[in-house]
């Protein structure tokens, strides 16, 4: 119902009771109490009830009121959100009315900077009254902020409900109707609300420390890196919805080079298992850029509360920067997530209700293990030393059979490849005696010799 129907209703209401009397004794107030709000994730939501009280005269029979509130419309907005016709919930005597009914009308309008509210206790009961010899409570209203007001926003925001101005056409009026129909005059006493800045968002973008091994002869490898997305959450407080992000990811192109991104578990599962919607990676020469739009819609959502991995990154190592380390020798290079790659410098953000949070940037270690060397004893490279390898050891001496590993049939590490390294390692099986250096493991060859070791794809 608009403002025209509510100022005719009323006016109907005076009709009905006697004539109106702008100049009667008795004065009424509304008013709420000051409130004190916590925002969360960027926004914050109260309600105001609005109590009546009459502050002078002799104490009145009531039949009805009407008043206007306004506030910051660059702040808040009444709800439900938008603008049009409005029944705001009753309170105490004003629900009791009419048996538990509540009055025979109620109808109010909202506007982007406050809101109006009609009430007529009944019609034609003429015992429904009401006195406010004390403060009651007659009516609630709900407010948010609006998307985005608290963006930055980052200490305590005061901001005040008063009685409005000009709201309706023509703008209603802030009465009370008493005795037979008498407007008495009214005023809101105007409320203090703050809203309690939440504590700032913070993202971690973190690459997750990991490891790998290569050939430490040709310098060829590859690896796989996690990385994952936190959210710092203070002490009571809920993980954001996100809807988002970029990033960029660099890293030493003269140790690995990517070959490419893949969704997390989480992403994946975006879309009914399609993972997100918008999903866009471009390799370059030492990073990488990622941008992730989870669905067009709006309408899906992560939060990460917990880290989460959301990507990993496959990577070649470089061979010719590799080749040659010695075995189990270790490489490490880091890698750093950042902003500013690409031709359009991707930022390094996440995305709240449409607002870009930037992300702190976690650098993790990718460590590199050369393979390489061999396990002395393991003559037929089998992973085990056991009879067949000196069979496999007698065969090359006397039988002329190819053997892969020089060094690992040098049973007794003396750089010639003998009877003596049988009878060593017969007394390794059969005697107790201890076992060569180096075997059991993938070793280099701790005494430089002529004996080599062509393969020994246990150790590559």
């Amino acid at each position: 119902m608009s403002t025209r129907i509510l100022v005719f209703t009323l006016s109907v209401f005076g009709l009905l009771f006697g004539a109106q009397n702008a100049l009667a004794q008795s004065t009424f107030v509304f008013s709420a109490a000051d409130q004190t709000v916590a925002s969360s994730g960027g926004q914050a939501s109260f309600s105001l009830d609005f109590s009546i009280q009459q502050i002078t005269g002799t104490i009145e029979d009531t039949r009805g009121f009407s008043f206007s509130c306004g506030h910051d419309d660059t702040l808040l907005a009444v709800t439900p959100s938008g603008t049009g016709p409005y029944i705001p919930n009753t309170l105490g005597p004003i629900t009791a009315l009419n048996g538990g009914t509540g009055p025979d009308f109620i109808q109010g309008e909202i506007f982007p900077n406050g809101f109006t509210c009609g009430v007529i206790y009944a019609f034609t009961a003429q015992n429904q009254t009401i006195t406010y010899e004390i403060a009651k409570p007659v009516i609630s209203a709900d407010y948010e902020t609006l998307p985005g007001a608290l963006t930055g926003v980052t200490g305590d925001l005061l901001t005040q409900i008063s009685q409005g101005s000009g709201l309706g056409s023509p703008p209603t009026a802030t009465v009370v109707v008493i005795g037979s129909g008498e407007s008495a005059p009214a005023s809101v006493e105007t409320c203090s609300v703050t809203i309690q800045a939440s504590p700032p968002i913070v993202f971690n973008c973190q690459v997750e420390d990991s490891a790998a091994s290569f050939n430490g002869a040709s310098g060829t490898g590859s690896a796989t890196v996690g990385l994952s997305i936190s959210e710092d959450i203070a002490a009571g407080g809920s993980a954001n919805l996100t809807q988002g992000f970029s990033l960029g990811l660099s890293y030493d192109a003269q140790v690995i080079d990517a070959t490419g991104v893949t969704q997390g578990a989480s992403l994946s599962a975006l879309e009914s298992g399609a993972g997100a919607e918008f999903f866009n990676v471009s390799l370059l020469a030492g990073g990488l850029t990622v941008g992730c739009i989870y669905d067009f819609q709006g309408v899906s959502f992560l939060e990460f509360g917990l880290p989460d991995e959301v990507l990993s990154i496959d990577f070649d190592t470089v061979a010719g920067t590799l080749a040659g380390s010695a075995p189990s020798s270790v490489t490490e290079t880091t890698l750093t997530p950042v902003e500013g790659l690409g031709p359009t410098g991707v930022t390094l953000v996440m995305v709240v209700d449409g607002t870009s949070i930037p992300m702190n940037g976690l650098s993790g270690v990718l460590s590199l293990t050369a393979l390489g060397g061999f396990d002395r004893g393991d003559c037929n490279v089998d992973g085990t030393l056991d009879l067949a390898d000196v069979i496999k050891l007698l065969g090359g001496l006397f039988s002329g059979d190819a053997l892969l590993c020089n060094d690992a049939c040098d049973g007794n590490d003396d750089e010639v490849m003998d009877i003596a390294d049988a009878i060593v390692l017969l007394g390794v099986l059969f005697s107790g005696d201890p076992a060569p250096p180096g075997s059991g493991t993938c070793a280099p060859d701790p005494t430089e010799g002529s004996l080599t070791c062509d393969s020994f794809p246990a150790c590559e």
